[in-house]
């Protein structure tokens, strides 16, 4: 495929490099433990409280009206990637399709990934595919903060965009930081596991005068995806007889071979900060497909999908005097997708391609006034133009041009914190049908107000009622071989209550959060893949209507020299369809979401060693809103364990090594009706700093 040429070339070095890791893995921590510590009496370095494993840096949280969710800095670590890490929010769900290649989107809520913002830096990710971007993309080296918004972020000085979803997840990364006397640091790893699969990755990051600092780093990812599950399909005839299988199968056609490229500029004096942020990521995979039996014969998906998405962002902010700060941002993207239609069935027939180029632009400017001692302002304005371009016949063509406009207050008298805000977006599409171009224009303000209370030193409540309103995107409408033209834009309220109580009981850290919801969606779009990953299919639900709550605990506490601590989560959503209260699928639970969901990390650290323990838990779900036994999706548990290692080396330089195992009690499970999830599994991680 045109679009995987260059991961070829590397695909060679690649397998090189998985014959030398095991060995390496094994040797590596045995000749660390020969060489003296790096810390000032031989021993293991010190590390700071609350210090950016990666880079040194002190991770500053931000408090927000609405404090944010985040996942900590070694679950971030211990994750095979921003998906994995991102599944630990209570209130999330993360679709996955399965193995490495799989698509993986996030959903918040029960509102669907389209309402769910991922934004890089403060600027949001041009969604790939059906709005939904995907979380496989990305990768967690160097980030410092995966945080999550329920409303929208309540900073000051930001983009106009950064109100309008109804949830958002930020993707922060850390500023290089260098050790006095040194202005080079250099970061090389790899990591192995399961499936054949074998990533290895570099880093550089060079410091220059006038506090300016660059970072460099590379990825590549090899996997075959091949791993086996169990299917079994029991049915009772006409006549009583109860015939069916029950084998053993070999998961094909998931393999990938990726690579991404980024840089980062970061710099800033005087009141000013900025970075300019480059990325390319180029990969082929197979699309497995869902596995199901017909006649003798489980027809499984050969088909192949190629990307390379490329972008270039900047962000740019200054404080002008004491009472004013203005912000500019900008973004160019071009994402190509390739797809490949094998039609498995029928060899006599030859694959079709199909080839998407999308086109992006974005710019935003933001200024900040305080206008008095309780009252500061935020005015933002933005503009998108967006063009999709294909190779197929009678191909609509369509440009979109998005622009916004904020008006954010917030508002602080003593311990009471609320901000007002009121958002105007309009969107004007342009597009071809019957030969001839057309365009619709559309408008809407979506208004919202959020608070906090904060009632004494160790606990606040907080609340927030919201609008969000999404347009049917480019996939919705043109990107699949199953298109529905006449989608209906989908409008959401969000109405939420909460508290939050921190404070020490007994020598130990404790914090306890409870979110209260009530979410009602007019017009929701429903995406569900047809044959394969994919063609999609569309559809609006008329009304539906989500109660939920979400409930987090955290304790932990030293024990001489043992740390340890508990990160759990709890999730309860009563998602209904209430379109018609005569039809069948009134009341019912709307597709792949639980009822009760939850996660707990068990962790404990000693010596430089740190121990996980992770254990997720998702009830039945059912693949249509009519809850039938028929549609019904089995509950299913996973365990993971993690333990690393951070060796402390003389001049600075330091080695970290990595092993995690997931799904240790292999249980066979899916996330997706047909799409099997690996059993156990495990990763090997080993890197090297200097």
């Amino acid at each position: 495929m045109q679009y995987g040429c260059i991961l070829s070339i590397l695909a060679d070095v690649v397998s090189k490099v998985s014959l030398i890791t095991p060995i390496a893995c094994l040797l590596l921590p045995l000749a660390a433990e020969a060489l003296p510590y790096g810390g000032p009496d031989g021993g293991d370095a010190p590390a700071a409280e609350i210090t950016d494993t990666l880079s040194g840096a002190r991770v500053t949280a931000e408090k927000g009206i609405i404090p944010p969710r985040r996942v900590t800095q070694e679950e971030i670590r211990i994750s095979p990637g921003v998906a994995d890490a991102i599944r630990r929010f209570a209130g999330v769900q993360v679709r996955d399709y399965g193995g490495v290649g799989g698509l993986k989107t996030v959903n918040v809520r029960s509102l669907g990934s389209e309402h769910t913002g991922v934004f890089i830096d403060g600027i949001q990710v041009d969604n790939a595919q059906n709005m939904q971007v995907d979380l496989g993309r990305f990768s967690t080296e160097n980030l410092t903060s995966i945080s999550l918004y329920n409303g929208n972020r309540s900073n000051l000085l930001q983009s106009a965009k950064e109100y309008a979803s109804a949830s958002s997840v930020y993707l922060e990364y850390a500023r290089p930081v260098f050790p006095e006397g040194r202005r080079n640091n250099f970061r090389g790893g790899v990591k192995e596991g399961s499936f054949g699969t074998v990533s290895p990755s570099l880093t550089w990051e060079r410091a220059f005068r006038g506090g300016a600092s660059i970072r460099v780093n590379a990825e590549m990812v090899r996997s075959d995806g091949e791993y086996k599950f169990h299917v079994s399909d029991w049915r009772t005839g006409a006549d009583g007889t109860i015939a069916g299988y029950d084998t053993v199968m070999t998961r094909l056609n998931c393999d990938l071979l990726s690579f991404r490229a980024e840089a980062q500029l970061f710099g800033g004096m005087d009141g000013t900060d900025w970075n300019v942020h480059a990325y390319y990521y180029d990969s082929e995979r197979g699309l497995p497909g869902p596995v199901y039996k017909r006649a003798d014969e489980y027809p499984l998906s050969e088909d192949r999908q190629a990307d390379r998405n490329i972008f270039l962002q900047g962000r740019w902010s200054a404080r002008l005097g004491e009472r004013w700060s203005l912000a500019a941002k900008a973004k160019g993207a071009a994402d190509f997708l390739e797809y490949s239609d094998v039609p498995e069935l029928r060899s006599d027939l030859s694959a079709a391609t199909f080839l998407y180029n999308n086109y992006s632009l974005y710019g935003s400017v933001s200024a900040l006034a305080e206008i008095l001692p309780v009252w500061k302002m935020n005015l933002a304005a933005d503009a998108q133009y967006s063009y999709l371009d294909a190779n197929l016949k009678d191909f609509a063509y369509p440009g979109r041009t998005t622009i916004c406009a904020a008006a954010g207050n917030i508002f602080t008298i003593n311990k009471f914190e609320a901000s007002v805000t009121l958002l105007w977006m309009g969107v004007h599409d342009n597009f071809l049908t019957g030969g001839e171009r057309s365009d619709s224009w559309r408008s809407v303000i979506v208004p919202s107000i959020m608070a906090n209370w904060q009632i004494t030193d160790s606990f606040s409540v907080n609340g927030f009622a919201k609008r969000s309103y999404r347009m049917p995107t480019f996939n919705d409408l043109y990107y699949t071989t199953v298109t529905v033209s006449t989608l209906k834009p989908e409008d959401a309220v969000q109405f939420d209550l909460g508290a939050l109580w921190s404070g020490t009981l007994w020598g130990t850290l404790l914090e306890a959060r409870l979110d209260t919801y009530c979410n009602l969606l007019s017009n929701k779009i429903i995406a569900v893949p047809t044959s394969n990953q994919f063609r999609w299919s569309m559809y609006n639900i008329g009304k539906v209507r989500i109660w939920g709550a979400d409930l987090n605990f955290s304790a932990s506490r030293d024990f001489g020299k043992v740390s340890a601590g508990l990160n759990s989560r709890y999730t309860f959503q009563k998602a209904q369809d209430i379109s018609d209260p005569s039809g069948d699928t009134y009341g019912g639970q709307i597709p792949y979401i639980p009822l009760h969901s939850g996660s707990a990390n068990l962790f404990a650290s000693l010596g430089g060693w740190r121990l996980d323990i992770t254990g997720f838990l998702t009830g039945e779900r059912y693949t249509t809103s009519v809850n039938l036994p028929a549609y019904r999706l089995d509950p299913w548990q996973t365990l993971d364990v993690a333990v690393a290692k951070t060796f402390f080396l003389n001049g600075g330089r330091s080695l970290t090594v990595r092993l995690t195992c997931n799904n240790i009690l292999d249980r066979q499970y899916e996330i997706v009706d047909n799409y099997p999830m690996p059993g156990v599994n495990f990763l090997l991680k080993v890197e090297y700093s200097f």
